[in-house]
């Protein structure tokens, strides 16, 4: 009676075996490989786009305007359903008209 033959048993863990190097590998290739594209692709567009896309990125993503700031806001906070551009518009012009009656 020898008992149980334990060497063929599976490992409980991954850590130590064949896969989880190879699953280490894969990850750090795929990390390795985002990041030279990234760079490739970065070089290039800075490149053909020069100081002109950088001031069309800085303006579109870093500067926003009190409008598009308030308009987000409305957006955002609203607990009602979005306003249509159309109700926005007359909402507008009927405040520029109170205005320009004050």
């Amino acid at each position: 009676m020898g008992g149980v033959d334990t060497s063929r048993w599976k490992p409980r863990r991954a850590k130590g075996t064949v896969i989880f190097k190879t699953r280490n590998q894969f990850a750090w290739g795929v990390i390795a490989a985002g990041t030279v594209l990234f760079g490739v692709v970065y070089s290039i567009a800075s490149y053909i786009g020069g100081e002109e896309l950088k001031q069309r990125m800085q303006r579109d993503f870093y500067e926003k305007t009190e409008e598009e700031i308030d308009r987000r806001n409305l957006m955002r906070f609203s607990l009602v359903a979005p306003k249509r551009g159309d109700t926005i518009r007359k909402l507008l012009e009927e405040e520029k008209e109170d205005q320009a009656r004050k």
